[in-house]
């Protein structure tokens, strides 16, 4: 049995295994989608000024947020002689984004602010419920650590931002939408692509952010990056990797227009708020 306090880091944690899919993280689960989807319907008539301040708000937590579990891993690698971390602690994963577009969102407008808006409302809320479910920091920590919550409580986030956003009425999805998404994602892949490619040829090293090189342990992922690999053409899996975001982006425009389209046969239409 493992002894650890709320802020222990994973590598001072000994005997963990892992908490993906333990009873805590279950009910983790069912309650961020059930209080999830039944906060958005209660909050589905706020009007949207109301709405822009709360992305405000919540556009200055989550950079924060983010500022602290950088300076606390940080801190860890460093004291414990690993070094800082460069090729895995960046903010410039497709989750981060969360962080860009929020601000976008909360205090851009015309074009850039509607394609934040199509990243949050499509990838980012896709990623967010996936990352509830298979919360790979669970691995590393225990449940019960900052480690954990931080990932869990940042995709949790994600999530419910995206349902919140649709139920209002805030953002309306149209196909056009999955290539809006694209924009943010390509801009952060600007970085991403560049820094993987070069810092992992100069340090031997493994970087994958945006999973944009080597799939970072995603079992499909990683054997196509791998494969293309071998044979010189990772460049392959980079661009396949950044083009499957189009489909998954219309997963979430098709369950939006599946919904709304059954709502209005019930004469209920789709959620609207004030403006």
């Amino acid at each position: 049995m493992p002894f650890y306090s709320f802020f222990d880091y994973k590598y001072n944690i000994k005997g963990f295994g892992s908490d993906l899919f333990s009873l805590p993280h279950i009910v983790y689960i069912v309650s961020v989608y059930i209080f999830g989807f039944l906060g958005a319907y209660l909050l589905r008539n706020a009007k949207h000024r109301h709405i822009t301040v709360a992305l405000r708000v919540l556009s200055v937590f989550a950079m924060l947020f983010e500022m602290t579990k950088i300076v606390w891993e940080s801190y860890y690698d460093l004291t414990t002689g690993q070094g800082f971390n460069f090729g895995g602690i960046l903010p410039i994963y497709t989750c981060s984004l969360f962080i860009y577009t929020l601000v976008g969102a909360a205090w851009c407008s015309g074009r850039l602010r509607d394609y934040c808006l199509s990243f949050l409302t499509t990838v980012g809320l896709l990623y967010g419920a996936i990352g509830v479910v298979y919360c790979n920091g669970l691995n590393y920590y225990p449940f019960w650590t900052f480690g954990a919550f931080y990932s869990l409580f940042f995709h949790s986030t994600m999530f419910i931002t995206g349902v919140f956003l649709l139920m209002t009425g805030y953002k309306r999805l149209e196909w056009e939408d999955c290539l809006h998404a694209l924009v943010p994602i390509f801009a952060l892949a600007l970085i991403a692509v560049p820094f993987n490619y070069i810092y992992n040829a100069k340090f031997n090293s493994n970087a994958d952010y945006m999973l944009l090189y080597s799939g970072g342990g995603v079992p499909l992922y990683q054997d196509l990056s791998e494969m293309l690999a071998k044979r010189g053409l990772r460049f392959i899996y980079t661009i396949i990797m950044l083009l499957t975001h189009i489909p998954l982006a219309g997963l979430v425009v098709g369950a939006y227009k599946l919904i709304n389209m059954a709502l209005r046969r019930e004469g209920k239409g789709d959620a609207r708020a004030e403006s």
